[in-house]
């Protein structure tokens, strides 16, 4: 497409589309970002619990909503644990009680997972 001058309607729609464009590519890069994180600490939650992929999401979606974090930050803090060993006390006692829980439940300890 060929702009002249005369065009400036044109001009002005093809610059909104382009900060559309790109506003929506920020966005899909940083979902992105976010689910390569929840699949990682999906990994750690794995590792750590001996888990189905499947408990250990049903895990990290009880860890956020027990300690009112998002998924997301959980998710961040989980994988940060795995590299420099602290996680803050909120997320450990709750990964404890979900790990815990969920170990009883397998081994016909309690009558359903926490």
């Amino acid at each position: 497409m060929i702009l002249d001058s005369w065009q400036p309607d044109a001009v002005a729609a093809l610059h909104a589309k382009a900060e559309e464009l790109e506003k929506e590519n920020l966005q899909l890069k940083s979902a992105l970002v976010s689910h390569a994180v929840i699949d990682q600490a999906l990994g750690v939650i794995i590792a750590a619990g001996h888990l189905s992929p499947a408990e250990a999401w049903d895990a990290l979606r009880e860890i956020s909503m027990h300690t009112n974090i998002k998924v997301r930050l959980v998710a961040q803090s989980l994988v940060d644990w795995g590299s420099s060993g602290w996680l803050c006390a909120e997320i450990y006692t709750e990964l404890e009680r979900q790990l815990c829980g969920r170990r009883a439940f397998a081994t016909g300890e309690a009558e359903g997972p926490p």
